[in-house]
């Protein structure tokens, strides 16, 4: 049941869902008033820019060092801009002043995953990364249009080698089963149809750029879903009207805000139809999701598996630990399985207790005692029980 007004531990449980934890001036913040307020107010934070973006190489300098055989030098610089950019992000996570924004920015980082290990370069990994931050909180078809002309995505996904003399399926692929409808609402034939409508669709990497090389477009036509389509865009019009897009992204918000159990398919109907009818605002999303019963339900209480991110990000944030580099604290967040930029596939990470194995639980107990050494006694007793694993 939505509480009437937020208690301790109301507040906490919405700090850690939705904000990857919180410190006593959030937590304060969050009591004393009625759900819908501090649900609306978190929604209406501005998105907190983050400061001394990092400045990395363009593509010319990596070609020219390439060229010029000095493929050592190439791979040492590759691997500090990989680690800066890590940093960076790192640190924008424990001082943002909008966490439900870094919240999202997260979610969709994992929804429209990307690696830098395949796109090595890191100012693209970096324009997405800012990309979706622009649109976290914004409108979903905005951000899926976007996201469908980002270099970042476009190479990671090989659709630069989708050509009409030789469609590439890989990008058209994971439009549907991940970003859109899922698994089982598609068919083979709507996979290639959807390929053949993004031939062409490649990236200036000297530019950073998308550009549509129209001598490898096939602009012919094809039956997409029972409709008949000739480019891209045309696909991702089709994928936005249809009820499938919308309850997939609710799906996805129920494993990542309430439970990794199966969704009670009336509460996934109605957050998509209210997904769905508001043009695709996000905000309008996610305040269907916190004002649910569903998100309130004690058996749906303390029983998510905290990332590697979410266990770092929210013992940083919420315990006076004194403060660490953050190239220790993205090196945890590999160590415990949770490489940021670097998600395992293009499904991203695992979700629930996929993130407990024996030698994870061992080292996130060895990064606890490590980092919260200072606290007192009584305290890193605490954060070391098992139930601090859980939201």
């Amino acid at each position: 049941m939505i509480p009437s007004t937020l208690n301790l531990p109301d507040a906490k449980h919405l700090a850690v869902r939705a904000c990857f934890g919180a410190d006593n001036l959030l937590l304060q913040a969050l009591q004393s008033k009625p759900a819908d307020i501090i649900v609306k107010e978190l929604l209406v934070v501005p998105t907190d820019k983050p400061k001394g973006i990092p400045q990395f190489s363009s593509w010319g300098s990596w070609e020219s060092m390439l060229s010029n055989g000095a493929i050592g030098q190439a791979r040492d610089r590759l691997n500090q801009e990989k680690m800066l950019l890590k940093q960076w992000w790192m640190q924008h996570l424990l001082t943002t002043a909008s966490p439900l924004v870094e919240r999202m920015v997260m979610f969709w980082h994992n929804h429209f995953t990307t690696s830098i290990n395949k796109v090595n370069q890191p100012q693209l990994i970096l324009q997405q990364h800012q990309l979706i931050r622009e649109h976290a909180l914004g409108n979903f078809s905005t951000l899926l249009r976007a996201i469908a002309r980002d270099p970042a995505m476009l190479i990671y996904l090989d659709a630069g080698m989708n050509y009409k003399e030789q469609p590439n399926e890989n990008f058209a692929r994971e439009l549907l089963e991940l970003f859109t409808l899922g698994t089982g609402h598609y068919q083979e034939s709507d996979i290639k149809a959807a390929a053949k409508a993004f031939t062409g669709w490649a990236v200036d990497r000297y530019k950073n750029t998308f550009v549509l090389e129209s001598e490898h477009h096939d602009d012919s036509g094809a039956s997409f879903l029972g409709q008949t389509v000739r480019d891209g865009d045309e696909v991702l019009d089709v994928l936005l009207k249809h009820p499938r897009t919308a309850e997939h992204i609710a799906e996805q918000c129920w494993s990542a805000f309430v439970s990794t159990q199966k969704p009670d398919p009336k509460v996934i109907s109605s957050w998509a139809t209210a997904f769905r009818n508001s043009g695709y605002e996000i905000k309008t999303l996610l305040e269907n999701v916190f004002l649910s019963d569903a998100f309130w339900a004690s058996e749906n209480l303390n029983i998510l598996t905290k990332s590697p991110l979410d266990l770092i990000v929210g013992l940083s944030v919420s315990q006076p630990i004194p403060i660490v580099p953050t190239t220790e604290l993205v090196k945890w967040s590999e160590k415990l399985g949770q490489n940021l930029f670097v998600p395992p596939s293009p499904k991203g990470w695992a979700e629930g207790k996929a993130w407990i194995t024996a030698q994870s639980l061992l080292d996130r107990y060895s990064m606890i005692a490590s980092l919260a050494a200072p606290l007192p006694s009584q305290t890193l007793t605490q954060l070391l029980d098992p139930t601090y694993q859980l939201k």
